[in-house]
């Protein structure tokens, strides 16, 4: 969903959209019969669509469901399933409504709204976010009733296999045996204290329809959507009111130059606060003294982890989660979830935040960042051979290929640099939570006899078990593909093979390594590209004046 999202305002961030070679309404009148009701036809009729595929998804979904195990996990192996299948659909109408439509130009230009900054932007974008509202109203249903079978206990469940996994390797058999630490005789006291003691207290009832919608933007949209809208408003400002407002230089390269860097200037600022946004945004508050904080204080003094409050996340129950924001210390936020707390015992917990803290002692955000900007000098690159090779070409396809070509390195390009991030970020939890370890078997690498360099076997096995049941209990299945995370299952295996395998975990460290050096080598490259392209035509413009 993030991916639709992103690419949903980056359609809209362009410009001289649909090029005319795309346009199935080229050569008419924009405000004529054929092409405004044929583009309306076309843009609204994701509504029905979305409609018709998110009834016959619920209906397959729910007719898996027979009581038994077996029946949930087929259920929500449909479930998911058909959550992709969704969004192909919402991203395809998206896609042909922007680019085989003038949609754009007759809510910008036909319509009068470009004028207004943001209105005409997100009105464009209104259709999908109704198409949204659609689908999740629809398996609203289905997954409230997953939910509610993922969070009962599995013995309830009568079954003809009491394990959902077999693994047949004696390391993770000898693992099975061993036992978590735990600071108490019951281990959730901590969190269930935490729960009691925070100001917003979750209420007894089912969540409406009502509740999950708006938990379901808070998360799955405005996440990225009002950092965006933020972004959008200052462009219209910036472009629409700036040259009348601000004296500018007559040049027009110049010109340029001077709102594109007022504009990323804009976008940088908006970046770095918007944690502080976020917080907000979502439903948080500081988590409540007691012994859960004062361990994910020891915890964060322990690892050398900054930050500036660690906040209790209320989602309804919705999500079994937590997350680390915020590229700089002073605007860095720890968040868990409530679901977290009610379904977790202390060491599970921990082991989720160990993850969490990996991302920011990895600097995978600054990472992430660089990322952004090689992708953009990738994409400007391929614009600006296209127009040495061509310079009559349409501005709008120019502009439409450099999208489709930024589009496809965050697809493609990011998801792959955020799966072996989040497999760090999993080490560093396994490492994270070893100092808890008291009882390990005779061969752990770092605990048993001889010990030496690798992870330690009983905290390697409580970080996956920990990761089994955040998809269990979040309706996801093991084996489910994610863009962003990669599979559970994976994501466990790869566990499994490294703490039995130093020279493994090395190999990975070293992977990693080269990866952020080859980063920051073409981050670097293109700076200097981009400097060599731009600055005899900005020191002749000058010169000019």
């Amino acid at each position: 969903m993030y991916f639709l999202v992103i690419m949903a305002f980056a359609l809209v961030l362009s410009e001289n959209l649909p090029p005319q070679q795309s346009n199935l309404f080229s050569g008419l009148p924009l405000t004529g019969a054929a092409s405004l009701f044929g583009t309306l036809a076309i843009v609204l009729a994701q509504l029905p669509v979305v409609w018709a595929v998110a009834r016959w998804a619920r209906r397959k979904t729910l007719a898996r469901l027979d009581g038994t195990l077996e029946g949930h996990d087929a259920a929500a192996d449909a479930f998911a399933y058909w959550q992709q299948a969704m969004l192909f659909v919402l991203g395809g109408f998206l896609v042909v409504s922007m680019l085989l439509t003038p949609w754009p130009v007759l809510i910008r230009d036909g319509w009068g709204l470009g004028r207004i900054p943001l209105f005409g932007d997100l009105l464009l974008l209104a259709p999908f976010f109704a198409a949204l509202t659609i689908k999740w109203t629809i398996f609203y249903p289905a997954e409230m009733q997953l939910r509610e079978l993922s969070l009962s206990d599995d013995s309830d469940l009568p079954t003809e296999s009491m394990s959902r996994t077999s693994d047949p390797s004696p390391a993770y058999a000898a693992r099975q045996t061993v036992e978590p630490f735990s600071s108490s005789t019951n281990p959730k006291n901590a969190a269930a204290s935490a729960l009691r003691s925070a100001k917003r207290q979750r209420s007894q009832h089912d969540i409406t329809l009502r509740e999950y919608l708006i938990e379901k933007f808070r998360h799955q949209v405005l996440l990225l959507a009002v950092p965006m809208s933020i972004i959008v408003f200052a462009k219209d400002v910036i472009y629409v009111y700036g040259p009348s407002v601000v004296p500018m230089p007559r040049d027009e390269g110049i010109r340029a130059m001077i709102l594109s860097t007022a504009l990323g200037t804009v976008s940088v600022c908006v970046l770095v606060l918007a944690p502080l946004m976020l917080r907000y945004i979502w439903a948080t508050e500081p988590l409540p003294a007691g012994p859960l904080r004062d361990r994910f204080v020891a915890t964060c003094r322990r690892i050398g982890l900054r930050y500036r409050e660690i906040l209790l996340w209320h989602t309804h129950g919705m999500a079994v989660n937590a997350a680390v924001m915020g590229f700089i210390a002073p605007l860095r936020y720890i968040l868990v979830s409530d679901a977290l707390l009610e379904t977790m015992n202390e060491d599970e917990i921990e082991a989720v935040f160990g993850h969490e803290a990996g991302h920011v002692r990895h600097w995978h955000l600054p990472f992430f960042g660089l990322f952004a900007i090689v992708s953009m000098y990738i994409a400007g690159g391929v614009m600006h051979l296209l127009f040495f090779a061509d310079r009559n070409i349409d501005p709008g396809l120019l502009q439409l290929v450099a999208l489709m070509v930024l589009l496809a390195m965050w697809l493609f390009g990011f998801s792959w640099l955020s799966r072996r991030f989040e497999r760090q970020a999993d080490l560093y939890g396994v490492r994270c939570i070893t100092p808890d370890m008291k009882d390990c078997p005779t061969w752990c690498p770092v605990h048993g006899q001889g010990a030496q360099a690798g992870l330690c076997v009983s905290a390697a096995n409580l970080f996956g078990r920990t990761l089994g049941k955040i998809a269990d209990l979040n309706g996801i299945p093991r084996d489910a593909p994610s863009w962003r995370h990669g599979s559970i299952e994976s994501r466990c295996k790869q566990i499994e093979v490294i703490s039995t395998d130093a020279p493994a975990l090395a190999r990975f460290d070293r992977r990693l390594l080269h990866i952020k050096i080859s980063l920051m080598a073409m981050a670097v490259i293109g700076s200097v590209i981009a400097v060599w392209l731009y600055y005899p035509y900005v020191a002749d413009a000058l010169g000019r004046r």
